[in-house]
């Protein structure tokens, strides 16, 4: 079974934005807490405009979203190993 994350992330890869996704997700982990006490507010008025039907409230309510978002936009992106 799919959940919203994981279509939330098809969506992303799409459009070709998962890289930049994945590294925003990373760049802004610090102000987690502060980001999900802003989704409380702000959720009401995002869904509509990104269109994505309450992910910005899933993504932020549950602790382990975040992480599951980020680890399914990195599955696919390519490894540099050097």
């Amino acid at each position: 079974m799919t959940t919203r994350l994981e279509h939330f992330a098809a969506r992303l890869r799409r459009h070709g934005l998962a890289a930049p996704a994945a590294i925003l997700l990373e760049a802004h982990r610090p102000l987690l807490p502060l980001l999900r006490q802003a989704g409380i507010v702000l959720s009401p008025i995002l869904d509509p405009i990104v269109g994505s039907r309450g992910i910005t409230s899933a993504l932020l309510d549950d602790p382990t979203a975040y992480d599951r978002l980020l680890a399914e936009l990195d599955a696919d992106r390519p490894r540099a190993d050097g």
